[in-house]
């Protein structure tokens, strides 16, 4: 269809859109297919669907995966915009409807927000009362940049310029085993000692199993972890069921006593940040919403998410002493070993 100003309207799928936008994120069909579902081939068709409405083409294959052309570059700068705009504009649309609550999409790790987040929730509702929580825990990095989700509490700093960050403070991982592991294998009393032992890794998206090995003694891969998981609930409940010996932040004492601080010279640190679309600031539930996070990695109130370090115990007792044992009851083990 022609307009008056000469401008061409495409009879575009936006569909195939967002599969452009998927693999050109990723930068690979492969990674493309897996995230979505859907087949490899399946998504071939679809760029080559939105390639021949274009009249460019808009990916191609390297060594390093799938890169952008030129026009792609320019597709997906327009299109990121739409997408963005869309997602505006359909919240906007769901909030005008009587009854609904204001919604606010929250994307963290399971650990960050499974195992700490979540059971600070209460205080968020008495906070903001007509607030809905969509709370979504996964491994990999949402597209905050496309409003997948409004909020994101993520361990690698976003590379979209356009986001406003914010680090909430520092986490610190320390190498655990439970009670019947080291009665049976013997005490980890060093990182040297971990080549002995059965190691349980986590392998995911933000987790960077890689620099946990090099800061340990060198050794065979396949000796060294006799179990891999893709989950952070996967990891806690092998290790408290004495699978072996695994790595988690310090304050994993606050979720189980089931777990001892082993090898107790080694740590990592990571950074925690907060990561929003400026557009989201405009509501006053999704400002309620990133307050309270802030609120949850406090390091006044919460000092084992600062730079320095804290052990284990020394946040054992720190939470004794401010009353935050309640946090994880019904959850934990209540009788300490």
């Amino acid at each position: 269809m022609e307009h008056g100003d000469g401008a061409a309207e495409l009879d575009i799928n936006w569909d195939d859109v967002r599969v452009f936008l998927l693999v050109a994120r990723l930068s690979s069909f492969r990674a493309a297919s897996l995230e979505s579902g859907v087949s490899v081939n399946a998504l071939r068709r679809r760029i080559e669907t939105l390639e021949h409405k274009i009249n460019a083409v808009l990916l191609t294959r390297s060594a390093k995966g799938v890169e952008l052309t030129e026009e792609g570059r320019k597709v997906e700068e327009t299109a990121q915009v739409m997408l963005e705009q869309a997602r505006a504009l359909a919240r906007l649309s769901s909030r005008s409807k009587r009854g609904l609550r204001a919604t606010v999409r929250v994307g963290a790790t399971e650990g960050l927000g499974a195992f700490w987040l979540v059971p600070r929730l209460v205080d968020l509702f008495e906070r903001a009362p007509g607030i809905q929580v969509d709370f979504r825990n996964e491994m990999r990095m949402p597209d905050v940049s496309g409003l997948e989700v409004d909020i994101a509490v993520q361990l690698e700093r976003p590379a979209d310029e356009r986001l406003k960050v914010v680090r909430l403070g520092w986490l610190h991982i320390v190498l655990f085993a439970a009670a019947d592991y080291i009665s049976r294998h013997g005490i980890i009393e060093t990182s040297q000692d971990i080549p002995r032992h059965r190691f349980i890794e986590i392998n995911a998206p933000q987790i960077q199993s890689g620099a946990l090995k090099e800061e340990l003694p060198e050794d065979d891969s396949r000796s060294f972890v006799a179990l891999r998981v893709n989950t952070a609930s996967a990891q806690v409940l092998a290790a408290t069921h004495g699978a072996g010996v695994t790595a988690l932040p310090t304050y994993a004492r606050l979720v189980t006593h089931k777990l001892h601080h082993v090898a107790r010279e080694f740590s990592l640190k990571r950074d925690i940040w907060l990561c929003y679309h400026p557009s989201v600031v405009e509501f006053r539930h999704m400002r309620q919403a990133i307050d309270w996070i802030k609120s949850s990695f406090d390091q006044e109130k919460y000092p084992w998410f600062g730079e320095g370090y804290l052990s284990p115990d020394e946040i054992d007792r720190l939470a004794t002493q401010r009353g935050l044992g309640t946090l994880f009851s019904g959850f934990r083990d209540e009788h300490k070993l």
